[in-house]
């Protein structure tokens, strides 16, 4: 496994300074029986040996060196076989391409699918993290939208969210997407630009952060100004659209009756949903997991699962989405996002 995310899950080790850089790079063997071998510069042996003392620990030197010796090394070190890769869907290597190609003269199978069956349940202590990250962004979020966006420029605030979210015990922010004004309320993953939130406009932003590793991602907004009844009335719509959803999250429900469920709620309250493919994720150690609440995806929820539900409505008078981060558990499904749902206000 080459991913920070699979490294992370198998070996606890996390290094966010290294994968910033594409002249290092990192591997773990998983071998069927006996522990893990793990490939790392050899600068950072200590901190892995540290974090998962059971590893052989195959070290070598970059930039000088590139992981391709290393990793034939730890590959040799196990009986002949198949090797797998996390080569399948939502996955990513994180070596060259060339060292792939290089490595895989073995019979090179696809594992991306038991990796995600093991990711997509999560255990109390992973919940722990998914829980605060989404706290640390509630907290932010009510912080900045109560001081009033008016004023503001895009950038000063978003700033601000990913400030507060620290400050709440978020570990790392990843994005604070946002936008405001009219004209362009379909930048749903726009950058923060030097543009001044205006009386009367709408502010939408949606804020990724991490707690231990683990990903919180949801969005709120706020007016600049007194809400308008066409603006409550989309919002209105979309929470209910979104607790519709939030309700059928519970062990043995396919994923596929979440994003149903979702849909009729929408379609009673006579509102167009934007079609991203989907309704809602997983998320974990990566920001979008399986499942999607989609009708293509024939998952079924099991506890321990940790989904977003987000449908959204893009109208002339603004983004109006309520998304939420939901724990499935053995009984109700828990909201993590404990942000208010509504507009702010002012």
């Amino acid at each position: 496994m080459t991913s920070p995310a699979n490294l992370r899950y198998l070996t606890g080790v996390r290094l966010d300074p290294l994968w910033t850089s594409a002249a290092r790079s990192m591997a773990v063997v998983v071998p069927t029986d006996g522990p893990p071998v793990v490939v790392a510069p050899d600068f950072v042996v200590g901190e892995v040996a540290g974090r998962c003392p059971e590893a052989t620990v195959v070290a070598f030197d970059p930039p000088r060196e590139d992981i391709t010796e290393a990793l034939e090394t730890a590959l040799a070190l196990l009986p002949a076989g198949s090797v797998g890769w996390e080569a399948g869907r939502e996955s990513r290597l994180g070596i060259p391409l060339i060292v792939h190609q290089a490595l895989s003269n073995r019979d090179a199978v696809d594992v991306a699918a038991a990796l995600w069956d093991l990711r997509m349940r999560k255990d109390p202590e992973e919940v722990a993290a998914l829980a605060a990250a989404a706290l640390a962004v509630s907290q932010a979020f009510a912080a900045v939208y109560e001081q009033g966006v008016e004023g503001r420029t895009e950038r000063e605030l978003a700033r601000a969210l990913g400030a507060a979210a620290l400050l709440n015990g978020a570990d790392t922010v990843g994005w604070v997407a946002c936008t405001s004004g009219a004209g362009s309320y379909d930048r749903f993953l726009g950058e923060p630009r030097p543009r001044t939130v205006e009386r009367g406009d709408l502010f939408w932003a949606d804020v990724g952060a991490t707690v231990d590793g683990y990903w919180t991602d949801f969005c709120r907004a706020a007016v600049a100004g007194p809400v308008s009844p066409a603006r409550r009335d989309f919002q209105d719509a979309v929470v209910a659209a979104t607790a519709a959803g939030v309700a059928c999250c519970r062990p043995g429900t396919p994923v596929a009756e979440v994003a149903e469920a979702v849909r009729h709620a929408a379609a009673d309250a006579g509102v167009p949903l934007l079609g991203f493919g989907r309704l809602g994720h997983g998320i974990g150690l990566s920001s979008t997991e399986p499942p999607s609440l989609a009708a293509w995806d024939p998952s079924v929820l099991e506890s321990g699962m940790v989904v977003t539900v987000e449908p959204a409505v893009v109208a002339t008078e603004g983004i109006f989405c309520a998304e939420q981060v939901v724990a499935v558990t053995d009984g109700d499904p828990v909201v993590l996002s404990e942000a208010p749902t509504g507009l702010w206000s002012g």
